[in-house]
């Protein structure tokens, strides 16, 4: 299954569902159904999505990089990681705890981009 077109952070979105492999129906009727519950806000899996958290390092890596690479700000970035609470409580902090955290998400992107990828695939 692919999405192909605007970004789906964005209201509304048009999403075209093309199904390549018809007997694995219900595969598919999961991943959209995960969607939705992304889309919603609901979390996948348990508290944390159930992700662990070299993945959710990863994920936030990418996301990053694709926003840096957009022109988002880092506190821009922050808000689609974090939150919009999260951001206003802990951004301006004296230790820039989030700030640093965001700048090395980034960063771990670029790396990931430029071939650090392939040790993932080790």
């Amino acid at each position: 299954m692919r999405c192909i077109g605007e970004d789906i952070r964005i209201d509304p979105f048009a999403l075209e569902l093309v199904v390549d492999q018809f007997p694995d129906v219900e595969s598919r009727q999961r991943l959209i159904r995960r969607l939705a519950d992304l889309y919603r806000g609901r979390c996948l899996g348990g508290s944390r999505g159930g992700w662990t958290v070299e993945a959710m390092r990863h994920r936030d890596a990418l996301a990053a990089l694709d926003l840096r690479t957009e022109g988002y700000s880092y506190r821009q970035i922050a808000v689609f990681l974090y939150g919009e609470k999260a951001v206003k409580d802990d951004w301006t902090s004296p230790d820039q705890t989030m700030k640093n955290r965001v700048i090395r998400s980034v960063k771990r992107g670029q790396r990931m981009m430029n071939g650090g990828y392939r040790t993932l695939l080790a």
